[in-house]
C-alpha cells in the first residue's frame, strides 16, 4: 500500500530546496525542537525543516517515541498518531507507506526501530527481542534470541547482527541463514563480504574479510585527531564513510557537530567530505548514519 498523506506533502514543500528533478534531499537529523512535547521535525540537508504531526511522540527520561533513519537519510520510520501504524516516509517524495501488520500498542513504548538502506527492512525491537520487517510485505523474520541487527550491506542482502560481547555474524536475509563469523561487529560493506570495525580505544579502522577470515590492510586506518568517532556507512559502489564528533560539551558556541570522512581503503588515511552541528535546543536527536 502506498499512500501520500498531505500534511506531510504540504510541509515538506515549503522552505526545502529540492534536488535534480525535483526530489527532496535525505535528512541530516531528526529531534524534538525545543520541547520534548513538540512534533518530530527532520532537518534537511542544504537547509530546510520538515515537520511530521502525525508522527506519534512522548519522552520520558532515555525513552522516546520510536523513530528512526535510514542510514543515508532518504527514509524515515515511525509510528503514526492517528490508526497508529508503522509507516516509512519516502523524503524525496513525500510518500508515506504502511507496514502491514504493524500497529500501536503499549509495548511499543520499549521498542527500538531502525531502517536498513532504501527502507525496504526495518528492524523492531521490542525487549530482547529482534524481528527484521520486510516494510512491503510485511513479512516478519525472527532474529535468534540474543543477537540484535546492527547493520545492513548497501543493498540490503545481508545483515550484520551482534551477541552481547559484540561478536557477530553476518546473515543472508532471503533466505535467512549464516554465512560468516567475524570477531567484531561494524559496518557491513557490499554483498556481505567486508566489515569495517573501530580498533581499541576506537584510535583506527580496520577493515575483516569476512570469506577469508583475513585482513586486507597490516596497519590500521587513523581516526583524525582530536576526534571521537561514532559510526561508519558503506555506500553502493564500495565507498566507506567515517562519522565523528564533537560533543557541545567540548565545542565552543554549543551545538554538536558531526563530520563527515571519506576513508581511503587502499592507501589509508581519511578525507572530509561534510559536516553539520544539531544545535543544543534539539532533544532526543538522531543523526543519520548512527542506525543500522
Amino acid at each position: 500500500m502506498s499512500v501520500c498523506v498531505g500534511a506531510v506533502a504540504v510541509v515538506m514543500g515549503a522552505g526545502v530546496p529540492a534536488e535534480a528533478g525535483g526530489a527532496r534531499p535525505p535528512v541530516r537529523y531528526a529531534g524534538l525542537d525545543g520541547c520534548v512535547c513538540a512534533p518530530w521535525k527532520l532537518w534537511i540537508r542544504g537547509g530546510g525543516v520538515v515537520a511530521l504531526p502525525d508522527a506519534r511522540v512522548f519522552s520520558v527520561g532515555r525513552r522516546r517515541a520510536p523513530l528512526a533513519l535510514s542510514p543515508n537519510g532518504r527514509h524515515v520510520a515511525y509510528f503514526q498518531l492517528g490508526d497508529g501504524a508503522l509507516v516509512v516516509l519516502e523524503v524525496a517524495t513525500g510518500e508515506v507507506r504502511a507496514v502491514p501488520g504493524v500497529t500501536w500498542s503499549n509495548a511499543m513504548r520499549a521498542a527500538r526501530v531502525e531502517l536498513s538502506p532504501g527502507g525496504r527492512y526495518a528492524v523492531l525491537g521490542v525487549g530482547g527481542e529482534h524481528r527484521i520487517l520486510d516494510t512491503y510485505s510485511g513479512e516478519s523474520i525472527p532474529v535468534p534470541l540474543g543477537l540484535r541487527p546492527w547493520s545492513f550491506s548497501p543493498d540490503a542482502r545481508f545483515v550484520l547482527v551482534v551477541d552481547d560481547a559484540f561478536q557477530a555474524g553476518i546473515y543472508s536475509i532471503s533466505p535467512f541463514a549464516e554465512r560468516g563469523r567475524v570477531p567484531v561487529g561494524g559496518a557491513l560493506g557490499p554483498d556481505g563480504e567486508v566489515v569495517a570495525h573501530f580498533t581499541a580505544r576506537d584510535a583506527g579502522i580496520r577493515l575483516w574479510d569476512v570469506p577469508t577470515g583475513g585482513i586486507p590492510r597490516r596497519d590500521p586506518i587513523a581516526v583524525p585527531v582530536d576526534r571521537t568517532p561514532t559510526r561508519m556507512r558503506w555506500n553502493s559502489v564500495g565507498h566507506l564513510d567515517l562519522q565523528t564528533v564533537v560533543p557541545r560539551r567540548l565545542r565552543k558556541g554549543g551545538g554538536t557537530r558531526y563530520t563527515w570522512y571519506r576513508v581511503d581503503q587502499e592507501w589509508g588515511g581519511t578525507e572530509r567530505v561534510g559536516g553539520f552541528v544539531v544545535p543544543g535546543s534539539v532533544h532526543n536527536p538522531i543523526v543519520t548514519g548512527l542506525t543500522p
